[in-house]
């Protein structure tokens, strides 16, 4: 006798039930550890001779929380950037070496949950939280002088968010291989497949992909494998560029390890953020580009590689597009050569700061 249709069923709403009961539990179970015990909630000691010249932390006075950041180039020079780093990213830049001695002052910072910079305020985004530290930081090292922003990759838009704040106080905003979201045409073939595939269930399921990252978090911060892990995730140009220079490689295994230093909850708060946003509402803070005010003739360069396959060449088009119809004198730069990536973004942002700002 076969099994009737209502009884099969329930039987099958059984078995959903009981594995999705399983999932949430596994969910919760895996969270309560993470809490308890951070993944690389101790990793190892970062010897900084050859990347940073110095590494602070000061307690935000209007906060109570502790604010990092490390500097690069020189400390007298008053050529000042303030750095973003991308996801995941820390107060580490590996191309510190490149600027010993140059006329440039890098402070680069941990943004909120990542390195020793405490989470986010409560009730407070990431990015509300990270702008707070930024004009807190200056604060505290008495800066006056108008400062040059620098964010790359996941820092494109935290630096949009630090000029739209307060764009007196900014001199020229530099977005290296920006993580811009805004259009709805994007051209997702421009992806690695392993980047096409995390953005597309971020943005459609972030709070699957929260749940998901939550399990995955051991293997997420298993930083030893960042080499191969760009074959998926950016290029082969990348895999390549890093695989020659083993410093730089180093220097982004060491970012990568800071990165989850508390665990992996500051990653995943800023991951929401950034990704988990559809075109019509990219970002907390930063809002609709061509709404902005009080933007107009602020200088905006957007530097991003035609072979970056890790955050998408078109979202920079359309975020030029926007950015001069608020008024900002935006330019778009689209360098090419024969070490193409997303990495390389970085490394030509630095050049053109060093070109044309610190003179």
């Amino acid at each position: 006798m076969g099994i009737s249709t209502p009884v099969l069923r329930t039987i099958v709403a059984g078995i959903l039930a009981a594995g999705a009961a399983t999932y949430v539990a596994s969910i919760a179970v895996t969270h309560r550890k993470h809490k308890k015990t951070p993944p690389r909630s101790n990793p190892p000691t970062v010897s900084y001779p050859d990347y940073a010249l110095s590494e602070h932390t000061f307690l935000s006075p209007s906060t109570c929380r502790t604010i990092s950041w490390a500097e690069y180039g020189s400390p007298v020079s008053k050529n000042i950037v303030i750095y973003e780093h991308g996801l995941p990213g820390s107060r580490i830049l590996p191309v510190g070496p490149n600027i010993k001695g140059k006329d440039i002052r890098v402070l680069a910072m941990d943004r909120p949950g990542i390195g020793f910079t405490s989470l986010p305020i409560p009730g407070k985004t990431v990015m509300e939280t990270a702008i707070n530290d930024v004009y807190e930081l200056l604060d505290h090292l008495e800066i006056s002088e108008k400062v040059i922003l620098c964010g790359f990759s996941a820092g494109g838009p935290h630096v949009l968010g630090i000029m739209f704040t307060h764009p007196e106080k900014i001199r020229a905003t530099y977005c290296l291989g920006p993580a811009t979201y805004l259009d709805e045409k994007i051209n997702w073939d421009d992806l690695a497949p392993g980047s096409k595939s995390t953005n597309w269930w971020t943005q459609n399921f972030p709070s699957y992909t929260a749940f998901d990252m939550i399990l995955r978090a051991d293997k997420i911060v298993d930083c030893s494998n960042i080499i191969e892990n760009m074959k998926n995730f950016s290029s082969e140009g990348d895999a390549i560029f890093l695989s020659e220079n083993p410093v730089e490689a180093k220097g982004w295994q060491n970012v990568n390890y800071e990165a989850y230093r508390q665990g992996i909850t500051g990653y995943l708060q800023s991951c929401m953020e950034i990704f988990g946003r559809v075109s019509t509402n990219p970002w907390p803070v930063v809002g609709d580009i061509v709404h902005q005010k009080g933007i107009e003739g602020q200088k905006v360069v957007i530097i991003h590689r035609e072979s970056d396959h890790l955050t998408p060449p078109s979202g920079s088009r359309d975020l030029v597009r926007r950015l001069k119809a608020a008024g900002a004198d935006a330019e778009f730069i689209f360098p090419e050569g024969p070490e193409g990536g997303h990495f390389q973004a970085l490394n030509y942002g630095i050049d053109y700061i060093l070109a044309h700002e610190c003179k």
